[in-house]
């Protein structure tokens, strides 16, 4: 049995005047659909499951910037799970551990201590404290495998704005069933420390991202598809795609990582020690989140190996990595999301390579994939360069390989700019002016390329954040200038220039005993609450808001980091539209009145519905699990509806759930009273329109179910009835007829005799079911339900009736206030 609980309302509206939602209380984290339609209707193509078993993920509550995690980073029984700032024991693993006989599907949470997902170090079980179901009650940690305790087993239910409400299992108690907990924060909630995660009565909104596989899959990296489906991030692998083809680059705010590779380190496995250690998730993880500067140093080998100093990088699987592993990354991601483009600063990463080994390697590479790279000294527009990986040069050109190529844009004095840079502004490491050939035109053309760069790495996170503040106040206030640029025959021409800021966030802490790690966690924080990142609610820093950040290139980035910088990139008017897939089959379903109906399964996140593509269909019982072909239509807000490409045949089911039009205030009806005035007065406002109570019809008994429909001022003699609703959705709705489980007839009593009704009064009348079964006393409200003629409940759905606006995914069903007994 799935127990539902009931976290807001929102208005479900069917009907051709759709009225807009009011914007749902999330962060805007929604994106266009992060996969190419190809993919997600492609017939081979197996639409994504509905489960997250062996899934590596971190957990947030929504808006925060701290993540769950164990206190300590310790795998010592009752160590306690909180919230904690870059915690090295924030990647969880889930285990599904669903039983038999329930439909549920039930997870075992554990943690790793490390960043290394292939490592199984600190392999530990989430607990309630004591087992017990009491409110308040702390989650901890406990050792050894997933013993059938119902305390140490979790669902996770997506909610419409992408993020997951959490329950555990402590109310499953066989026959027993007891109030529902969820996971929540203790106190008032507060992003800070050590705030303990408990099981509570009231549940919050967590956000999950999506990490990676299991050792059990450590050769398998996460699919785009796999992200869009699960992760409350859906923005992550498609963000480029709301952004102008004509913005250059240097216009954008664009999330990076320092050290890209370091997440697994040969020989150096803690976080906490390591001065190597510079990333929490492998680079096809960040690829994912957001991130499309990666900084890639590379050492020696035909197949340069990845390198931070003297240790080399591995990959997830243990195997170390190389630059053709970082180059199958970028392509697999670039041909699962064309809209994107990446940068890629190369740089010599040690003594064992040379410029000549780099060059000869880089040349092969570009000439095995010609299209793949830009490797213009000009700064593009994205339009030029979406699908391709922009080419930044650290490494000095050498050897036989250099002819043939272009070569990216030459940052080889990095290094020596840096240090002879004087105060805490940025420096200028290249002034690229001259003439080259862009695009396919082969004519060359003037160009003038700046790129300042801050890159102050030798001390604390603390002394840090000045550097960092004061690059991304330069870079919103710099100004883009007319300059000259003088051919070959001296004659001057004036060009725009083009002015790339990156910012280097990262540094050691090595003077004060720390290291990368426990600096990010002061820096990374400031960042991520920085008006220039995430600005508040007054004006000045509002109109500062669409302003250009440039690159930011961190350490230990996490997808809520990367979300708070490429979320500048969308101007005031752009409405981030439902990120979501076609559903593999989809429900009609019915709550409390008819406003709740919606179209389930379309793992929806935002605002928007699926409708039918042909409006001459009709949804009806007998049509239930036929095919029919249905769209997305993206709502923004102002109720304003755009069609998209998202569309595909689907079968639908049509489940002929109770409706309740709250019909009461019926006692004591007594033959040839004004019975019709009565039902219309109690049923006023309560179902889809007032206008709907003018469309009753009532029906004489036959036997147990309706019968002949009365004449009009027909008299009411003493007897049952029934009363039908016409009409309630237009002219293209058949009937609905209520129930007949005691709550679907009503009794007029002979002149002078005692009389009864059998809906929501509390009397014992008496009806039977279509199964035949005695309801004698019941009184449930008067629910609108199938009469098992297949001619009830879904009849006559007609396509604009059922372009539905849903805010988002399976749970719509649950997400109704007062929903009767809760179960299905």
């Amino acid at each position: 049995m799935t127990e539902h609980h009931a976290i807001s309302r929102r208005a479900f509206t069917l009907g051709l005047g759709l009225a807009a939602l009011s914007p749902l209380a999330s962060l805007p984290e929604t994106a266009a659909p992060g996969i190419p339609l190809r993919a997600a209707f492609a017939d081979n193509t197996p639409a994504p499951s509905d489960s997250l078993d062996n899934f590596v993920i971190r957990l947030r509550p929504a808006g925060y910037f701290r993540t769950a995690s164990v206190n300590e980073d310790g795998n010592v029984i009752g160590n306690v799970c909180h919230l904690f700032n870059d915690g090295t024991s924030s990647k969880l693993i889930l285990e599904n551990v669903t039983t038999k006989n329930d439909d549920t599907n039930w997870y075992a949470i554990r943690t790793l201590l490390n960043f290394e997902e292939h490592k199984k170090t600190g392999y530990s079980i989430w607990s309630v404290d004591g087992d017990s179901d009491k409110d308040g009650k702390v989650i901890h940690v406990w050792s050894g495998e997933y013993d059938n305790k119902p305390s140490r087993a979790f669902a996770f239910e997506r909610q419409s704005n992408g993020t997951y409400i959490i329950r555990d299992r402590t109310v499953e108690k066989e026959t027993e069933k007891k109030d529902i907990k969820y996971l929540a924060i203790e106190s008032n909630g507060k992003d800070q420390d050590n705030n303990k995660i408990c099981h509570k009565s009231e549940s919050i909104p967590w956000e999950l991202e999506l990490i990676g596989y299991d050792m059990k899959k450590n050769d398998a990296t996460v699919s785009s598809i796999d992200w869009v489906t699960y992760s409350s991030y859906v923005d992550g692998p498609c963000w480029m795609s709301h952004v102008d083809d004509d913005k250059y680059l240097d216009e954008l705010s664009i999330p990076g990582t320092h050290d890209s590779g370091t997440c697994s380190v040969d020989n150096d496995t803690e976080p906490q020690s390591s001065q190597v250690k510079c990333q929490q998730d492998y680079i096809p993880t960040q690829l994912l989140e957001g991130i499309r500067y990666f900084d890639i140093r590379l050492g020696k080998g035909d197949d340069p190996g990845i390198d931070h100093g003297i240790f080399y990088l591995l990959k997830k699987d243990g195997h170390f990595l190389h630059l053709s592993d970082v180059i199958r990354y970028f392509k697999k991601f670039l041909n699962e999301n064309p809209s994107e483009a990446l940068i890629m600063l190369a740089s010599r990463g040690n003594d064992e390579a040379t410029d000549e080994s780099i060059t000869t390697a880089f040349a092969k590479v570009m000439a095995d994939n010609p299209n793949l790279f830009y490797t213009s000294g000009h700064v593009p527009t994205l339009g030029e360069v979406r699908g391709k990986i922009v080419l930044l040069r650290r490494f000095g050109l050498a050897g036989n390989s250099v002819s043939g190529h272009t070569w990216g844009l030459d940052l080889t004095q990095w290094d020596d700019k840096i240090k002879a840079h004087s105060g805490q502004s940025m420096c200028l490491v290249q002034d690229a002016r001259g003439f080259e050939a862009i695009g396919e035109t082969g004519n060359e053309e003037p160009y003038c390329t700046k790129v300042y760069a801050q890159d102050k790495y030798k001390l604390t996170g603390t002394d840090k954040l000045s550097w960092v503040d004061n690059a991304l106040k330069e870079t919103t206030g710099r100004t883009r200038n007319k300059v000259d640029v003088v051919d070959d025959a001296g004659a001057t021409v004036q060009v725009q220039e083009r002015c790339w800021s990156i910012n280097y966030t990262s540094c050691t802490g090595l003077s004060h005993g720390g290291n990368p790690f426990t600096s990010a966690r002061v820096v990374n924080e400031h960042l991520y609450k920085s008006p220039y990142i995430n600005p508040s609610g007054n004006e000045k820093t509002k109109s500062d808001y669409l302003k250009h950040i440039g690159i930011i290139a961190s350490d230990f980035v996490d997808a809520a980091l990367a979300r708070s910088i490429y979320q500048r990139n969308y101007d005031t008017q752009h409405k981030q539209t439902a990120s979501c897939y076609l559903p593999a089959r989809m429900h009609m379903t019915y709550g409390n009145s008819l406003s709740d109906a919606s179209l389930q399964d379309g793992k929806t996140v935002g605002e928007g519905h699926f409708r039918l593509v042909d409006s001459s269909n009709v949804l009806n019982v007998a049509a239930s699990g036929h095919a029919f072909a249905i769209e997305y239509v993206d709502v923004d807000a102002l109720g304003n509806e755009t069609v998209t490409e998202l569309r595909g045949s689907v079968p639908i089911d049509i489940d002929p759930r109770a409706l309740t039009p709250h019909f009461e205030g019926l006692e004591g009806l007594k033959a040839g009273e004004d019975v019709r005035a009565k039902i219309a007065a109690s049923l006023e406002g309560k179902l889809e329109t007032d206008a709907c109570t003018a469309q009753l019809e009532f029906v004489h008994d036959a036997d147990g179910a309706p019968g002949t429909a009365m004449a009009e001022g027909e008299a009411f003699a003493a007897g049952t009835y029934w009363v039908r609703a016409k009409g309630l959705l237009g002219d293209a709705a058949q009937n609905y007829t209520l129930a007949t489980d005691g709550a679907a007839s009503f009794t007029v009593a002979a002149s002078g005799s005692a009389g009864g009704t059998g809906t929501g009064n509390g009397t014992n009348a008496s009806s039977t079911d279509k199964n035949g079964k005695d309801n004698k006393g019941k009184g449930s409200g008067g629910k609108l339900a199938d009469t098992g003629d297949g001619s009830g409940i879904a009849a006559g759905l007609a396509a604009a009736a059922v372009a539905t606006t849903v805010a988002g995914a399976a749970v719509l069903a649950s997400d109704r206030e007062n929903a009767g007994d809760g179960s299905e």
